[in-house]
């Protein structure tokens, strides 16, 4: 576990597993911490060294404003393998993390093996989180949008079992920094890869959820057709598979990667 220190902002990740594996950066999804991926890595550790973060404003990273974009971000996770000495790795990320991949895949594609592009999107749809940043501003805090957020990440089954994993990751969401989510929110708002994504040129796979309503289908459908030769993976899940089926989504991740 290690912070990195870049003056406006402080960033906390942290790496798991044999140095001598093969390296795995995982990128989380907008409201949780880099512990979004710890049910998955305890199925990844005999074939990866796993490095994860946390966005700024989210977990243990500090946040610079309530503005900022996808380059910024993606920039922050360049900043983080720069600190471990990782010129080049696998990327996976989830949401907003997958729209940080494909930034990655296109204006640092030296530094990205193969690419993992889940439940996200190239231009996303911005009704839901409007409102989810109308609500924040009104109130000045994170607390009306958490059980919002959290009925877009999960089936309705796994959210009225209420399993201790469940309430830890709506405890994560909670502790979120208002500014610091309102930030990557702008930077969502204000991101179109439509025309780039063409240019990605690390071997890609596409997770879909088939009940994901953050991410529907057809974002990740668009990828598949844009991305040369990507492949394509749909769950029957919602928009964070890996929280349900931990499992199964490492083993697709596995089957591509290696």
């Amino acid at each position: 576990m290690a912070v990195l220190n870049l003056g406006d902002r402080v960033l906390y990740w942290r790496t798991d597993g044999d140095p001598a594996k093969v390296p795995l950066v995982l990128l989380n999804s907008l409201g949780t911490d880099q512990s979004l991926w710890e049910p998955v890595v305890a199925h990844l550790l005999d074939d990866f060294y796993v490095l994860r973060m946390d966005k700024r404003g989210h977990g243990g990273s500090t946040n610079v404003g309530d503005v900022c974009d996808m380059a910024d971000l993606s920039r922050d996770v360049l900043a983080v393998m720069d600190a471990a000495g990782w010129h080049k790795a696998h990327v996976a990320g989830v949401s907003i993390g997958g729209m940080m991949g494909m930034w990655l895949g296109v204006h640092a594609s030296e530094r990205v093996e193969r690419l993992v592009l889940s439940n996200t999107g190239a231009k996303m749809p911005t009704e839901s989180l409007d409102l989810r940043v109308k609500l924040i501003r009104e109130t000045e805090s994170i607390e009306p949008i958490v059980d919002i957020a959290l009925e877009r990440f999960f089936t309705a089954d796994f959210i009225e079992a209420a399993s201790p994993l469940y309430h830890t990751l709506r405890e994560v969401f909670r502790q979120c920094d208002p500014d610091g989510y309102l930030a990557c929110c702008a930077a969502i708002r204000a991101m179109d890869q439509r025309e780039d994504v063409v240019r990605i040129q690390a071997p890609t796979l596409i997770i879909n959820s088939t009940y994901d309503l953050s991410a529907p289908p057809a974002l990740g459908e668009f990828l598949f057709n844009q991305i040369p030769d990507a492949e394509l993976v749909e769950m029957p899940l919602a928009h964070l598979p890996m929280s349900q089926d931990p499992q199964g989504y490492a083993q697709i991740l596995k089957s591509f990667l290696l």
